[in-house]
C-alpha cells in the first residue's frame, strides 16, 4: 500500500515569508527548482518535480536553508520529501553567478523505490539576477542511497530575495523606527478537514474507494493587501482507510467583509500543489482545491473558519467534497515595506524557534509480520514562544534509514522548558504532542500519533541551544508503540509584532 511523509510546519511558515519585507536587514530567499527525474525500470516514466527552499544569504556568496521537494506529473502521485541544504555562488560578473549546491532530507513515496528514505541532490549551475530575482539552469543529479532511484537531469530555477526583522534571542535591538513603519498580517490556523469522495474515486490498485477521509494540518495566511492573502495549506489523513495521504497547497485567497465591523467575512480560496498516497489515485500528485467559507474574528487575534469545497487530481480518479473547520490566531509583524502601519501602533518583540533533529525509532511495528527493525529520521521543529516558559510546537520528521521509505509524522502541540538550572546550567524540556503518521508499512492505522519526550536543553549562545530528549510514541488504533531518542540544534530568535 502507498504511503507518504508529512510536511513540517516550519515550512509552511517560511515559504510565505518573501512577502513580508525588503530593506537593509538580513536577507533571505525562496528558491523554485523544476526538473524531472528517471525512475528505475525501462518502461517507467519520469517523475516531474518541483521544489521549494528557503535560505538565509550571505555576503560571501553562501547559502543554507530547508525545503522539500513534490511530485506533480508522471505514476508515483504522493511522493514528497523535506531536508536541508546548502551552497555557494561565485560572481562571474555584475549578473551572471556560478552556483553549486547540496540537499540532505527523507521522505519518499514506497512504490518510488526510495528504500529507507534518504535523499541527496547535488547542483552546479549558471544564474542572471536581476533588480527583484535571479533565474538560473543546472545539471543535479538525486540519489537515493538506500533505494533505486539516481538521476541526472537539467533543472530550471528562480530565486526571490526578500528581508526580515529577525535577530537572535537576547539579542540586543538594532532596528530603528523607519524599519518598523510597515506591516504584514499573518494567520496561522489547526485544520481539521474531511473528504467526501464522489462514486468516480479509485483506489490504486482498481475498484470504487468512497470512504472518508479525516486529516489535520496547518494553513498559514499572509496579507498581501487589505482583501488579499498567499494561503499554504497542508493537511495529512488521521483516521480512516487512508493513513499515509497528505497534501501542500499553495494559493490565493480573498475576503469581503459581511458585517460592518469586519468581525464577519466571506472567504475564497484557490490552490495547487502535490498530494497522494494512502492507496488513493492521484496519478502524478498535481492536485486542485478550491473553498468557500466564513471567518469570524473573536477579540484582537483570535480566528474562526469554517468552509466547503472540492479537491481534484486533473490526471486521475480523485475527487471529493472537502468540510472544513479551523481555529488559530492573527499576527501583525513589522515590515520595512508593505501597508503602513498606523503611527500610534506600538511594537514588541515575541520569541520564535527552529530546530532541525534526529530521531530514532527503536522498535517500531510493521503491518504483517515484519520485524521491528529501528527506524531513523530526519526531523524539522517549528515554536512560538507562549511565556513562561510554554511553546507552541509543530513538527515533522520523515525516514531517512531503517526499510521504511515513505514514513513520516506530522505533529503539533505543546511544550514547557524550565528556567536554567543553577543559573546557567540545562534547562528541562517537555513536550506533548499530536498528529499523523503513516507510510514505510509501519502499522498506524488510520494515521493518529501521540508522541511525548522529556529532556535538556542546553543555551550555547547567539541563540542556539542543543536539545536532547527521550519519549515515546503511540498510534492508538494501531500497533505502533515504541520509545525515542532525539537531538537537535535549536535556533531561538524574535520578531517585532504589534503589541
Amino acid at each position: 500500500m502507498d504511503r507518504t511523509p508529512r510536511a513540517p510546519a516550519a515550512l509552511l511558515l517560511l515559504a510565505a515569508l518573501p512577502c513580508l519585507a525588503q530593506g537593509p536587514l538580513p536577507q533571505f530567499e525562496t528558491r523554485w527548482t523544476a526538473e524531472a527525474w528517471q525512475m528505475p525500470g525501462q518502461d517507467a516514466r519520469a517523475m516531474g518535480v518541483v521544489g521549494l527552499q528557503v535560505e538565509r544569504r550571505w555576503d560571501s556568496g553562501a547559502y543554507a536553508g530547508l525545503g522539500g521537494w513534490g511530485s506533480l506529473t508522471g505514476e508515483r502521485g504522493g511522493f514528497i520529501t523535506m531536508g536541508v541544504g546548502g551552497g555557494w555562488r561565485l560572481p562571474l560578473t555584475d549578473r551572471l553567478g556560478l552556483d553549486a549546491g547540496l540537499w540532505v532530507g527523507g521522505g519518499g513515496v514506497s512504490r518510488a523505490s526510495v528504500g529507507g528514505g534518504l535523499m541527496v541532490r547535488g547542483q552546479m549551475g549558471l544564474s542572471w539576477a536581476t533588480p527583484g530575482a535571479s533565474y538560473g539552469v543546472a545539471w543535479s543529479r538525486v540519489r537515493f542511497p538506500n533505494g533505486a532511484i539516481d538521476s541526472s537531469q537539467l533543472a530550471l530555477t528562480a530565486a526571490f530575495p526578500f528581508h526580515l526583522p529577525v535577530r537572535p534571542a537576547q539579542a540586543a535591538p538594532v532596528l530603528a523606527q523607519p524599519d518598523l513603519a510597515h506591516f504584514r498580517e499573518v494567520a496561522i490556523l489547526l485544520t481539521s478537514q474531511r473528504y467526501l469522495p464522489t462514486r468516480s474515486t479509485q483506489a490504486l490498485g482498481g475498484g470504487p474507494d468512497q470512504d472518508p477521509v479525516d486529516l489535520g494540518g496547518l494553513e498559514l495566511r499572509l496579507g498581501l493587501g487589505p482583501r488579499s492573502f498567499l494561503v499554504l495549506d497542508s493537511s495529512a489523513a488521521a483516521r480512516g482507510k487512508a493513513d499515509g495521504y497528505m497534501d501542500v497547497f499553495l494559493g490565493l485567497g480573498c475576503e469581503v467583509d459581511l458585517v460592518a465591523s469586519g468581525r464577519l467575512r466571506g472567504v475564497a480560496k484557490l490552490m495547487a500543489g502535490p498530494a497522494g498516497g494512502g492507496n488513493l489515485d492521484v496519478g502524478g500528485g498535481a492536485a486542485i482545491k478550491a473553498s468557500l467559507g466564513l471567518d469570524a474574528r473573536l477579540g484582537r487575534s483570535g480566528l474562526l473558519s469554517a468552509s466547503a469545497g472540492y479537491i481534484t487530481a486533473p490526471s486521475a480518479s480523485f475527487k471529493a467534497r472537502v468540510l472544513q473547520v479551523q481555529a488559530g490566531r492573527r499576527f501583525t509583524f513589522a515590515a520595512p515595506s508593505g501597508p503602513t502601519a498606523p503611527a500610534d501602533w506600538t511594537w514588541s518583540w515575541t520569541g520564535w524557534s527552529f530546530r532541525p533533529s534526529f530521531l530514532r525509532l527503536t522498535a517500531p511495528q510493521r503491518r504483517g509480520e515484519a520485524r521491528a527493525l529501528p527506524i531513523e529520521l530526519v526531523g524539522l521543529h517549528f515554536s512560538y514562544d507562549l511565556g513562561s516558559g510554554f511553546e507552541s510546537v509543530g513538527q515533522g520528521n520523515f525516514a531517512t534509514a531503517g526499510r521504511a521509505g515513505g514514513f513520516g509524522q506530522g505533529l503539533l502541540g505543546l511544550a514547557w522548558r524550565s528556567p536554567a538550572l543553577l543559573g546557567a546550567g540545562p534547562r528541562l524540556r517537555l513536550q506533548t504532542l499530536l498528529g499523523a503518521a503513516g507510510g514505510g508499512g509501519v502499522d498506524t492505522s488510520g494515521g493518529f500519533l501521540v508522541q511525548a519526550t522529556a529532556g535538556m536543553e542546553q543555551d550555547l549562545g547567539g541563540g542556539w541551544s542543543l536539545q536532547v530528549l527521550g519519549g515515546r510514541t503511540r498510534a492508538p488504533n494501531g500497533r505502533l508503540n515504541t520509545s525515542l531518542v532525539e537531538g537537535g540544534l535549536a535556533w531561538r530568535f524574535q520578531a517585532p509584532t504589534r503589541r
